[in-house]
């Protein structure tokens, strides 16, 4: 059956935040804990995003995001479409960019970026290809192995000599503007909110449900690992590129001296199962803009176009500005609130409209 549980859209998020969390920390903040404030607000913020999707929700049920907007008219249906292609080309780009730069820093020098671009965009592509309940129970057996990688690193961690406490604490000189940018960089982290809106057809349960299990988990998750990693490595982990693999080469056991390799296993098919989340519904978005397009061929186009531009910038520019910007936490937030409150206005106004001329006939 080809629908998702509340848990497995809840993993395909938590996966995508995963990736990101286990990569790097915003350098504006001082310390953990502004990140760890940043963050609730952020869920917040993001609660409040998800009003106008929640108010609209039985609408965009019906067929999709993209037939709730041509119900009201054809060329909203464009728009929206291509609204969503940029937003996820976007995405994509990120993703790819990230990944392949943050690779520099656990691969030998000198390794062909392209064979990496290559290697996660088939991977994402073939994903992306897939039914929305094989994305979930993707995400789903990933999530399970990440929490099984964080446990197992934890319980190898247990006993040693920990001073990392000391790195929780506010003596910083920018308090607010650290809080600040660690808000944005959760908005922008948070970008697979917008899954909530693209896979709400194939979901079982509401929006609102929905939405309300993955903010909550979703923090809670947050603040163990930054709670963690912080007192594994201290005020370090600010200034660590990859804090998580730091932590487990810190980790070891008597016959397993790193667990690095464990973390290379985890992170790159995290990377995979967002790119494959977000190549499935690129597809969908492009095909609502040129419908006679295979699902197929869309996907490959999407995946094509990211991979190209992500490439380009690694090649021809200094990557590290592009990952540490938090401006496109707007585009983030536009992914989720713009279109449902556009559809939830224009239908209010179609059926006002609507019946006031039902109320005119009727007087005549």
């Amino acid at each position: 059956m080809n629908k998702l549980s509340i848990w497995q859209l809840t993993a395909i998020m938590l996966c995508g935040h995963a990736f990101s969390l286990m990569t790097f920390f915003p350098y504006t903040c001082d310390n953990p804990v502004e990140y760890m404030i940043g963050a609730a607000i952020a869920v917040l913020i993001e609660g409040v995003l998800l009003v106008p999707l929640c108010l609209c929700a039985g609408d965009i049920r019906q067929g999709g995001v993209y037939e709730a907007a041509g119900r009201i008219s054809p060329m909203l249906r464009v728009a929206v479409g291509a609204f969503y292609t940029a937003v996820l080309v976007f995405f994509c780009f990120r993703v790819i960019g990230n990944f392949t730069f943050f690779l520099d820093g656990i691969l030998p020098q000198g390794f062909m970026r392209w064979t990496a671009v290559g290697g996660i965009c088939a991977a994402g592509a073939y994903l992306g290809l897939m039914k929305p309940s094989v994305v979930g129970k993707s995400a789903g057996v990933m999530l399970f192995l990440f929490g099984v990688f964080c446990i197992f690193i934890v319980l190898c961690s247990v006993g040693r000599h920990v001073t990392g406490a000391l790195g929780f604490h506010l003596a910083g000189r920018h308090i607010s503007s650290g809080i600040a940018e660690s808000v944005k960089c959760e908005l922008l982290r948070g970008m697979d909110l917008m899954f909530l809106v693209l896979f709400l057809p194939e979901l079982r349960h509401s929006a609102v449900k929905t939405a309300a299990v993955f903010l909550s988990v979703k923090l809670v998750f947050v603040w163990l690992s930054i709670g963690f990693v912080t007192l594994m490595l201290g005020d370090y982990v600010m200034l660590a590129k990859l804090p998580f693999s730091a932590m487990a080469s810190y980790s070891s056991t008597s016959m397993i001296e790193r667990f690095d390799a464990a973390f290379m296993a985890v992170w790159v098919t995290l990377a995979a199962v967002r790119l494959g989340a977000a190549m499935h519904c690129l597809g969908r978005s492009i095909r609502a803009v040129i419908r006679p397009l295979p699902h197929g061929a869309a996907v490959a186009a999407g995946a094509a176009v990211s991979a190209g531009l992500a490439l380009y910038r690694l090649t021809r520019f200094d990557w590290e500005t592009e990952a540490y910007d938090m401006s496109g936490w707007a585009v983030s937030a536009a992914a989720v609130l713009a279109v449902p409150l556009v559809l939830g206005a224009a239908g209010f106004i179609k059926r006002r409209v609507g019946n006031g001329g039902k109320d005119l006939g009727a007087k005549a």
